[in-house]
């Protein structure tokens, strides 16, 4: 699958996941758009948490870089399960927006 198709079907399951499907196409972008950097955000200082710490001035310059075949490598070689992490952290993130939102409507 190409990485449009993926993008694409990522952002579907977002929609569906925040329930936002009847919102104007331009503020599902905006809330999608946004978490989306939120969640990328987690993730990350969630694998860097992770990576022993003499090594994160090495990954942070690989980021710096934009290297990322270097950062996921890296990163491999101390959170070998990764892609779990991955999804976990997305998992609490998306759980912890529907948390405040709801929050937010109750008030």
């Amino acid at each position: 699958m190409d990485p449009q198709q993926l993008i694409s079907q990522g952002r579907a399951k977002m929609v569906a996941e925040l329930n936002i499907g009847h919102l104007p196409k331009a503020e599902q972008d905006a809330i999608v758009d946004g978490l989306g950097e939120v969640l990328l955000r987690r993730v990350l200082l969630k694998l860097f948490e992770l990576v022993p710490a003499g090594e994160r001035d090495t990954l942070q310059k690989l980021l710096k870089e934009q290297n990322g075949e270097a950062a996921q490598a890296l990163i491999g070689k101390y959170v070998p399960n990764m892609d779990d992490v991955v999804r976990a952290e997305i998992r609490v993130g998306i759980d912890e927006h529907k948390r405040l939102v709801a929050e937010e409507v109750a008030n």
